[in-house]
């Protein structure tokens, strides 16, 4: 079986993050304010958000990065326009050889991936990370966002 194809509350339950009615509760929640499972369990405290990177990164087969204890590379932070960089959640941190390394908190979001890919002109590895860990990572790259005004 494909892990894209196992639900994440499946993965949540599998690995005893959460209990089969915790997981039912939150995905009841999710369907209602149409938001998602991971996101929901997270407001509530129902999963730690390393726990959650980690079953993305699985179900996705991607890595997982600890970004926290990564340098930015400065020449890999300007492959992706910041602009693209803000609006999908993703920074390059490094490079495999030739291949640019990009972290990502939400491995499923396939256009936005294309969008980096699209950006950056060149081979791309995706990497999961910690949404905290990439807001962290952008404010360093990037500084504060710009704001519009008036």
């Amino acid at each position: 079986m494909n892990l894209r194809d196992l639900p994440l509350g499946s993965l949540i339950v599998r690995d005893g993050i959460a209990r089969p009615a915790t997981v039912r509760d939150a995905l009841v929640e999710a369907q209602e304010t149409d938001r998602r499972l991971g996101e929901v369990m997270l407001e509530h405290g129902w999963i730690r958000e390393r726990d959650l990177a980690r079953l993305l990164a699985e179900q996705e087969k991607l890595d997982f990065v600890d970004l926290a204890k990564v340098d930015l590379d400065e020449a890999a932070v300007d492959c992706v326009p910041e602009a693209v960089a803000r609006r999908v959640q993703a920074i390059g941190y490094g490079f495999a050889n030739s291949v640019l390394l990009v972290a990502v908190a939400d491995p499923t979001d396939d256009r936005g991936l294309d969008q980096v890919r699209e950006a950056a002109g060149r081979r791309v590895r995706f990497k999961v990370a910690l949404q905290s860990e990439i807001d962290s990572a952008l404010h360093d790259a990037y500084g504060e966002p710009l704001t519009a005004t008036g």
